[in-house]
């Protein structure tokens, strides 16, 4: 397993150089040889579906067991065939969520996703850079605003917060479901803030 040592890597501070090599997770990156298999699964399944392995699932591959738990989870919560939530709905909620709490690698990843989904690749980099600047529709404007106050003042929320929701038609099972995406975004965004992951050269392609 290789693994950056933290106690190496913050010994020396003067010695930083601008031209080494940024690594891609503070705590290092994990021979893929070493994986278990369970983890090697969902590895071979990014490769065939996405043609490569994104810095923040090597990142939280220092624990095979976290990588597991978070793919698992994302790949149920987005599932459009449970879901309660257009992809639009759902990637407005993870970027929106991630710019609230300053996660770049994740407003990055979803911004993309949101182009993808609405069609609109423009847009959606105007939304990441501050909806608030954004003529969205009412109900887009409550959804934003919504994950925006749970990412940062969930206790303000409350029932008024929920009843507005409710108001623009949405269920009480979409509620709950923008409400636990949001909140699994803010899980995310702590890990890839705390771990400094990188984001992808792709991200950058265009």
């Amino acid at each position: 397993m290789a693994t950056a040592s933290l106690a190496a890597t913050h010994s020396e501070p003067d010695a930083f150089s601008a031209d080494a090599p940024e690594p891609i997770s503070l705590l290092g990156i994990r021979d893929e040889a070493s994986l278990p298999a369970h983890l090697k699964e969902i590895y071979d399944d990014f490769r065939r579906h996405y043609g490569f392995i994104p810095n923040w699932l090597k990142a939280l591959s220092a624990n095979p067991d976290t990588a597991y738990r978070l793919v698992t989870f994302y790949r149920h919560l987005f599932d459009p065939a449970r879901s309660h939530l257009s992809a639009a709905e759902r990637e407005l909620i993870a970027v929106v969520t991630s710019a609230a709490n300053h996660c770049s690698y994740c407003v990055f990843n979803h911004t993309q996703a949101l182009a993808a989904a609405t069609g609109d690749p423009i847009r959606a980099r105007r939304i990441a850079q501050g909806y608030h600047h954004v003529r969205l529709s009412h109900r887009d404007q409550a959804l934003a605003e919504t994950v925006e106050q749970l990412a940062l003042d969930p206790v303000s929320l409350g029932e008024k917060g929920l009843v507005r929701l409710a108001n623009f038609g949405f269920s009480a099972a979409a509620i709950l479901e923008i409400l636990e995406i949001s909140a699994f975004f803010s899980y995310a965004n702590r890990l890839t803030i705390a771990l400094n992951v990188v984001p992808d050269e792709r991200f950058f392609a265009n």
